[in-house]
């Protein structure tokens, strides 16, 4: 399912060239990426003329109240986590700090255009249930993660505006202005994330038990005596269209503890929220442009993995990925596509779309960091990764760089 390029050739005068390889447009690997708005690829496709005056009223009208209303949600709740680390009891703090958190969170969802968000509980036959929480009589199935498919960054409020739960945090979140304090209220997990020089250092480090998946599988397997909130996962590793769902990575299952799988669908008339193949600045100006999103979220039963699913994280990930895909009665497609395949076509439409000088420049830029300020590419890969597969023109990297 990978685009297989042949190797470029190489022009030694007046720099040294590559030709960008013509590459059959039924072999791209694109559907989970592909838009469905009627913005078209990155959301640049031609509007009629009354799309840009709304636009334009849009910008100088409603734009503002959005921005203002979503920042002032932002702050508020910065005060609140700072208000309550005072006063709130030390005993109920957590749950105060959660029950304010979702009330924010909703309120900022609906200041940048989500007037109506649905949470719809399901059985795995895709059919609405009265809850999820268990049989009359019986007690609530606690779980460890939330397992949801994964289309934006909106998502996150979302799924802030119910369940409130923590995530995976790069270190430097914790000093980072109002984001800081609220993800601490959150009880994040904070991880660092420098880069390893190889594959092989990267296993090592994982082998050794002080890799990322590490952490998550610790702080999974001491939440019931912990009493932190669970932690938020998105096992695709990356977004798509909402139309697909890709293949699960085992990191959020490796726990073997009990998972809340979610089914995120956006209401894609007009403006997809989904963020797949469309750079953020764009995304969000569209998003903000369009008065009203709705979203709706579909909760299955809590998933009580098997012993042979606690053993086998790989199982218990596919066991999880085939219900959601069953509860979704067809409105997910199961995709093959990994996040190389989608960073593979995002960068043929950055080719094709004119953005070739900025990755270039951008490429070039991180070279020289990891080189002590020389350009030095170590695979042919890395040169070949930065061009079109599907236009057939020469560049002069000497010149580009």
């Amino acid at each position: 399912n990978t685009v297989k390029h042949k190797v470029p050739d190489l022009v030694s005068a007046p720099g040294f060239f590559i030709r960008r390889m013509v590459v059959p447009e039924a072999e791209q690997v694109s559907r989970p990426w592909i838009r469905a708005d009627r913005f078209g690829e990155m959301g640049l496709a031609p509007q009629p003329v009354q799309e840009y005056i709304r636009r334009a009223l849009m910008l100088v009208f409603v734009v503002p109240i959005k921005i203002i209303g979503a920042v002032l949600c932002l702050v508020s709740f910065y005060l609140w986590t700072k208000v309550g680390a005072v006063l709130f009891p030390a005993k109920h703090r957590s749950d105060m700090v959660a029950w304010l958190g979702k009330i924010h969170c909703r309120t900022c969802l609906f200041f940048i255009g989500f007037v109506r968000v649905r949470w719809v509980a399901v059985g795995w036959d895709g059919e609405p249930i009265a809850s999820t929480a268990g049989r009359a009589g019986e007690p609530a199935q606690t779980y460890a993660g939330i397992v949801s498919n994964h289309l934006s960054w909106a998502d996150i409020l979302v799924h802030m505006s119910h369940f409130f739960p923590a995530f995976v945090a790069r270190s430097s979140t914790a000093s980072t202005m109002f984001v800081g304090s609220i993800s601490k209220a959150m009880g994040c997990l904070y991880v660092e994330r420098a880069k390893t020089k190889t594959d092989d250092q990267q296993r090592e480090k994982s082998k050794a038990g002080s890799g990322v998946s590490a952490l998550v599988k610790a702080r999974m397997e001491g939440y019931r005596s912990s009493g932190e909130r669970p932690l938020l996962l998105f096992p695709e590793g990356t977004t798509t269209n909402g139309q697909f769902l890709l293949p699960f990575k085992s990191g959020a299952f490796l726990a073997g503890q009990p998972v809340q799988p979610v089914i995120i669908r956006y209401n894609t008339r007009g403006m997809s929220p989904s963020w797949e193949s469309i750079i953020i600045n764009r995304h969000i100006f569209l998003l903000l442009c369009q008065l009203f999103h709705s979203v709706t979220c579909f909760t299955l039963p809590c998933y009580v993995p098997s012993e042979a699913e606690r053993a086998d994280p790989a199982l218990f990930a596919g066991n999880v990925r085939a219900a959601m895909l069953k509860a979704s009665k067809g409105r997910l497609r199961p995709s093959s596509e990994t996040y190389v395949d989608k960073v593979q076509f995002n960068d043929g439409l950055k080719r094709k779309h004119g953005y070739i000088r900025d990755e270039v420049k951008a490429q070039s830029e991180d070279a020289k960091a990891e080189a002590g300020g020389r350009v030095i590419v170590r695979r042919l890969s890395e040169v070949k990764s930065i061009f079109d597969a599907s236009v057939d023109e020469e560049i002069d990297l000497k010149k580009e760089l």
